[in-house]
């Protein structure tokens, strides 16, 4: 059994689990949570960066980064209409995106979270807030109707909304109203997005 090294509130590991669910594989990883704040859990974590998520498989072989961990999902599984040959690098691009929003608003948590007030950069959280506005501009046009089967892009986008939502109380929301309207849709159409709320 594969084993998915993640904690609940991290939106890269969500999109693991998400992936995981639709590509029908989840009953094949074993989920072990690690909380990067305690040593003694962070010294479970195989990664050599003490990143998660990390995948480790039944030989011992470790994928890092969870991009390249639903990549091995959907070659896993079988599942390519989640990430299409055709036209795949526009699948990956929007996905790119939807991860440096992520990234970028990780970046304005953890600012807050390890520096004291004084401490705090204000110009660095402006830059990093002006990545998620500017990723969720384009991402509003190019984001594409939900199907049957949502798309790796959409999984990622899904998790980079879902995490602004459970760290910045949905303040977006009210700028993007079509990527909101497009969350909702979503959340209705996909079961493993509800079952992955780490705010549930």
């Amino acid at each position: 059994m594969m084993r998915l090294y993640s904690s609940p509130p991290s939106p890269f590991g969500r999109k693991v689990k998400m992936t995981a669910a639709i590509c029908g594989v989840k009953s094949d990883i074993e989920i072990i949570s690690i909380d990067g704040n305690d040593p003694k859990s962070a010294e479970l974590n195989p990664s050599p960066l003490n990143k998660i998520p990390v995948l480790a498989l039944e030989n011992g072989d470790i994928i890092a980064d969870s991009r390249v961990i639903c990549e091995h999902l959907i070659d896993y599984s079988g599942r390519t209409e989640i990430l299409p040959a055709d036209n795949r690098v526009a699948y990956l691009t929007r996905a790119a995106v939807a991860d440096g929003v992520t990234e970028a608003a990780l970046l304005m948590v953890y600012e807050r979270r390890f520096r004291s007030k004084d401490q705090i950069n204000a110009e660095w959280l402006n830059r990093q807030n002006r990545k998620v506005l500017g990723g969720l501009e384009w991402l509003s046009a190019h984001c594409q109707p939900i199907d049957t089967t949502p798309t790796l892009d959409q999984i990622t986008l899904a998790a980079a909304l879902g995490y602004l939502d459970f760290r910045f109380a949905g303040e977006w929301r009210t700028r993007f109203k079509e990527l909101a309207l497009w969350l909702t849709q979503y959340q209705q159409m996909v079961p493993s997005f509800r079952a992955t709320d780490p705010s549930a």
